[in-house]
């Protein structure tokens, strides 16, 4: 009966908000998120995630992306502001990308153009203005 009694305050137990666009799912249209977002179906817009973006292995995402921490295990295609990319195996990033760092694991591929943010250059990559909007939509 104890286990019952006890309170367990907010900082015991620190959560982020996590966005799922899931499987077979479709998102179209503009979306910030204030915490993490994983994208498994497929998205077509303007995304501003404070926290760390992922794309799945089975989403795919065609439009604007602004972020700290990009991941990507699908497809990319767009425009791109972020501190880190990193293009994991079977991942495909095509468009072109702002970003301090960018890794490419082996299997994953980059068809674009890569422009350096310098480290002191941007804290908040939601203010960047996007310079391209959406392209064609992805085929399902």
């Amino acid at each position: 009966m104890a286990i019952f009694n006890q309170t367990h305050s907010t900082q015991d137990y620190p959560t982020t908000a996590v966005t799922i666009i899931a499987t077979a799912n479709r998102f179209i249209g503009d979306i910030e998120v204030s915490g993490q977002l994983q994208v498994d179906g497929t998205m077509e817009g303007s995304i501003c995630a404070q926290d760390t973006m992922t794309v799945g292995a089975k989403g795919q995402v065609n439009g604007c992306v602004k972020g700290q921490l990009v991941q990507i295990s699908g497809r990319f295609e767009g425009e791109m502001w972020c501190q880190d990319l990193t293009i994991f195996s079977g991942g495909l990033v095509s468009g072109k990308v702002h970003c301090q760092q960018m890794m490419i694991e082996p299997g994953g591929s980059f068809l674009g153009h890569r422009d350096e943010i310098a480290a002191q250059g941007h804290d908040d990559y939601s203010q960047l203005e996007p310079t391209s909007v959406l392209l064609e939509p992805i085929e399902v």
